[in-house]
């Protein structure tokens, strides 16, 4: 019999079968339990080892988050609400820890009328709880869940400059999200990643949504039928789209525009006037939607308008987020339909050159209403050659019709006494084109006089679509009581001028003979073009105020030209002997 104590012999081989049964169970029960391990990322293709050879030394670009369930099935979270702002000269971002929204982006280079910078983030958002980047599932717990979750960050810089937040949370028992950005050391193309968990399953793609609303709307620019507000252009099957509010009403409160029935969605938009936020997956989203809801009185305070819009999109993981002022140069050196997000139509080519040749100007003069005199003489002399002989024709024509008036307003007196009938204004109609063409005028001719504003209509409809959305014009100031050339003016002296000066120029053109069709033309116009400057932009009725009093110059030197001419034939005849005399009888 073993006494107390006494070793056992076996007792060495026993802890050891006792461990390795220990370990085989826990190693079968973890095989079962648990989540599956993600898969190793496959080797990277040629390009895509390019592409990481060409990021900064020392940076690694942001990673989308494997799917795997943050903090391994346990709760992650912080216990405090924190900010978090990160900048990078061009952009500032700061970031709220609930729900890893975004609070707040500035655009430190472009100032709002009271000097602060350009926020992207609506007030309408945070008043309606909304920021920019939270989840829309539709299921209303889980998004107010992760929405209101107060996240883990984690901020790093860095190496060559630039700034990431990785942000995650969990609950420990299926849901949970993580988000990633990586500011770069400057620019306005941020790195973003996303990931998140219903019920242990991962979504796939999350939809992220922006808005309602879309940086600040003041009241007077949305009495601004010029200012363009917040719509959204999505690149989908290849081909570009602009969505703007649909029709909701008190009683219909959300119209719902469904996105991505024509292909996949490369990149969509939220953007306004001057400003855009792009989502750009590295691959395609499957789907986007627009939502247009009514506003309460409440919101409308912070928002002045009937309606707003969210745009929600699918993101499939990993992309870019591009925020962004709508920079012409900005836009088309990205590729794809992103120039389009300028909305300048099918003008957009000609718009293009326009800017270029203003912004060309700009530099010369310092200021871009001189650039845009200075562009108004230079499209005035590129066009004087098609001009210069349609207002000669118009001057000699009206000139003619003056001459002839006592001859016709005969004509006209003799029929007046006559039963009018088709007959007799037939007649009447017939001798007075015989009289034209005995003295060699054509009536139809004076409408050839409009053809110098005609021929400017591309020009001016350019500058009409170039002028009120070119950011650069934006708080752009000129002289005096012309503070925004982007803004109408506010005492509405240029678009009086302006008329006035279309006035002149119409009696600069001796319109006295003309028929009623072709005067109400020439009188029309300049009632019709001060109606549209009162509303436009300063810069463009500066525009069209200078062309006026350059076609006026060009006026008075034709009229000039028009009656050295006619005095120099009416010498010519003086001066013709009437014909040989006759021989004298004696």
């Amino acid at each position: 019999m073993e006494q107390l104590g006494q070793d056992d012999p076996h007792s060495g081989r026993n802890i050891l079968w006792a461990t390795l049964i220990m370990a085989a169970i826990f190693l079968t029960w973890a095989y079962f339990m648990s989540t599956p391990p993600a898969k190793a990322p496959a080797e990277a293709k040629p390009a895509e080892k390019a592409a990481r050879a060409s990021k900064p030394e020392g940076k690694e670009p942001l990673e989308a988050p494997a799917a795997v369930l943050p903090g391994g099935g346990q709760p992650v979270a912080d216990n405090t609400a924190r900010n978090y702002t990160v900048s990078n000269g061009d952009l500032e971002l700061q970031v709220t820890n609930r729900g890893a929204r975004l609070g707040q982006v500035l655009l430190l280079k472009y100032k709002e009328k009271g000097g602060e910078p350009s926020d992207l983030v609506s007030p309408l958002s945070a008043a309606t709880g909304s920021l920019p980047l939270a989840i829309q599932t539709g299921d209303k717990a889980y998004d107010e869940l992760v929405n209101s979750a107060l996240f883990h960050v984690e901020q790093a810089e860095r190496k060559g400059g630039g700034t990431s937040l990785a942000m995650s949370w969990s609950d420990g028992k299926g849901d949970a999200v993580e988000k990633g950005l990586d500011l770069p050391a400057s620019g306005y193309a941020v790195d973003f990643a996303v990931k998140a968990f219903k019920a242990g399953r991962p979504l796939d793609p999350v939809p992220l949504v922006w808005g309602p609303g879309f940086g600040r709307l003041l009241a007077s620019e949305a009495k601004n039928r010029y200012y363009q507000q917040e719509y959204v252009g999505v690149s989908e099957g290849g081909s570009f789209e602009k969505i703007e509010r649909g029709k909701v009403s008190a009683e219909k409160g959300t119209a719902i525009d469904e996105l991505g029935g024509k292909g996949p969605i490369a990149w969509a938009a939220i953007t306004d006037n001057y400003f855009g936020a792009i989502f750009a997956p590295d691959s395609p989203m499957p789907w986007a939607k627009v939502e247009t809801q009514w506003l309460t009185p409440e919101e409308r305070k912070v928002h002045p308008t009937d309606s707003d819009i969210s745009l929600v999109v699918g993101f499939p993981g990993r992309g870019k987020l591009y925020l962004i002022p709508k920079e012409w140069h900005l836009l088309s050196s990205m590729g794809d339909h992103f120039y389009k997000l300028t909305d300048w139509g099918i003008l957009g080519p000609f718009c293009a050159i326009l800017l270029w040749g203003l912004k060309k100007l700009y530099a010369l003069s310092g200021n871009y209403g001189i650039a845009i005199l200075l562009l108004t003489l230079v499209i005035k002399v590129a066009f004087y050659p098609l001009t210069q002989r349609s207002m000669v024709k118009m001057k000699e024509m009206g000139e003619g019709m003056k001459r002839l008036k006592p001859q016709i307003d005969r004509i006209k007196s003799k029929y007046k006494k006559l039963p009018k009938d088709m007959g007799n204004r037939t007649k009447m109609n017939e001798e007075m084109m015989a009289l034209y063409q005995r003295e060699g005028i054509n009536p139809l001719s004076g409408m050839g006089g409009c053809l110098p504003m005609l021929l400017q209509m591309p020009v001016f409809f350019a500058l009409f679509e170039l002028l009120p959305r070119a950011i650069e014009l934006r708080g752009a100031p000129f002289f005096g009581w012309i503070h925004d050339l982007s803004s109408p003016d506010p005492y509405y002296i240029a678009p009086i001028i302006m008329g006035l000066s279309m006035v002149v120029s119409t009696r600069m053109t001796a319109t006295q003979g003309m028929e009623g069709p072709q005067k109400l033309m020439l009188w029309f116009l300049p009632i019709m073009f001060t109606w549209f400057c009162l509303w436009a932009p300063a810069g463009l009725t500066l525009y069209w105020l200078a062309n006026n009093l350059l076609t006026m110059g060009q006026q008075a030197i034709i009229n000039r030209q028009v009656a050295q001419r006619k005095e120099a034939v009416a010498k010519a005849r003086k001066s013709t002997p009437k014909g040989p005399s006759k021989p004298s009888h004696a």
